[in-house]
């Protein structure tokens, strides 16, 4: 049986100190000097210091309905991964449940637009960590985290010193979109870090591919996370909501529609070849798993540095330590729900600014209802 060593269970965490941000820590936030608490300093740092950019001015709030149950930044998707149809894949093998237990802890980050003003956008970050111990569920939440993202952090954090200084970039450039990405791998990436130091022989689940390699996500950090996981004994297991990858012009996926639950599926030598020499790390070595008769299939991602054996065991673990009566591991859904924010919260976020950091609210302008009236939709 392994151990959890959160206490701080069942709180939210919110900070709005104002700080003084020293630039250089966004480059070593994972050094060995970092001491492990939930909220990296230098993000509060960044928060504090973006806001203070934008004091007393204009800002358009985002428009919200309170019958929204919540409400996510979408992320860009990438374009589809066909797969080589001439490998045929494996035989699905069934998942045996294992008679030992773990705790099971999994981690999860989600972003929301809050305003924007003519030069920038104001953006909000929370996160959820959320474990199960003999039938029990916990959970800490870290945030809200307010940034504002305009020209200038912007092209500083995505590193474009030899961009011209004459280029601007508008509120919703891909530049601003991009360091949003950065900043919520950054906290998601923090998060699973602590959460893994806190925990031993247990399982460690996280939302989304175990992939590294862009500038959004160095390989460094997962790499980090791996190594301490391990050496705490923990599986670092990943689930995928959706994945591009296709076979014979389906999801990947669709390979498990006639299997009997729980089974599995490694497809990790038909995906290696896409990468020869790519920039992009596959990090753990990827399954498709249907873990509940009824369930759905889903992309996994197990540490490559575990036997096959020992992932295979892990994924049984699982089985018998959280409920996944939807083939989706409750510890993980719980977290994504925890880190979501409701449309009352994003009023309450709004409503904050302008007592905090002094901010006016002004109407959207909608301009092709002004120009065409009830035929403006």
């Amino acid at each position: 049986m392994g151990e959890i060593l959160l206490q701080e269970g069942n709180k939210s965490t919110h900070h709005t100190q104002s700080i003084e941000f020293e630039y250089s820590k966004i480059s070593r936030f994972l050094s060995e000097e970092s001491k492990p608490s939930l909220m990296p300093e230098f993000l509060l740092d960044l928060s504090s210091k973006s806001m203070k950019t934008i004091n007393g001015g204009i800002f358009e709030a985002r428009e919200v309905s309170t019958v929204e149950m919540s409400l996510e930044e979408e992320i860009v998707e990438r374009p589809t991964l066909n797969l080589n149809d001439s490998q045929v894949p494996d035989e699905p093998k069934p998942l045996i449940k294992s008679e030992n237990t773990s705790p099971v802890i999994g981690i999860d980050v989600s972003s929301v637009r809050v305003g924007e003003s003519e030069a920038g956008t104001i953006y909000s970050l929370r996160g959820a960590i959320v474990w199960r111990e003999q039938q029990d569920y916990n959970y800490m939440r870290c945030g809200p985290l307010t940034f504002y993202l305009n020209d200038s952090i912007s092209r500083f954090l995505n590193g474009r010193s030899q961009t011209s200084n004459n280029m601007l970039y508008a509120a919703w450039s891909p530049l601003n979109e991009r360091v949003l990405a950065r900043l919520r791998n950054t906290l998601e990436r923090w998060m699973q870090r602590y959460a893994s130091s806190k925990l031993s022989k247990g399982i460690v689940l996280i939302d989304g591919s175990l992939t590294a390699g862009t500038p959004d996500n160095p390989i460094v950090y997962l790499t980090e996370l791996l190594r301490e996981s391990r050496e705490n004994q923990n599986s670092v297991i990943g689930f995928s909501k959706d994945t591009r990858l296709c076979y014979s012009g389906k999801k990947i996926t669709r390979l498990l529609d006639k299997s009997t639950a729980p089974s599995i599926i490694n497809i990790d030598r038909m995906i290696a070849p896409q990468f020869p020499s790519s920039p992009i790390k596959l990090m753990g070595r990827v399954y498709i798993a249907k873990l509940a008769s009824g369930g759905l299939p889903f992309r996994v991602d197990i540490d490559r540095e575990l036997s096959e054996e020992t992932a295979i065991e892990a994924m049984g673990q699982l089985i018998n330590s959280d409920l996944v009566e939807q083939g989706y591991p409750e510890t993980l859904r719980l977290a994504h729900i925890l880190s979501t924010f409701t449309a009352n919260e994003i009023l309450a976020i709004q409503r904050h600014l302008t007592i905090e950091h002094g901010l006016r609210l002004t109407p959207k302008m909608n301009l092709r209802r002004s120009l065409f009236g009830p035929y403006g939709t």
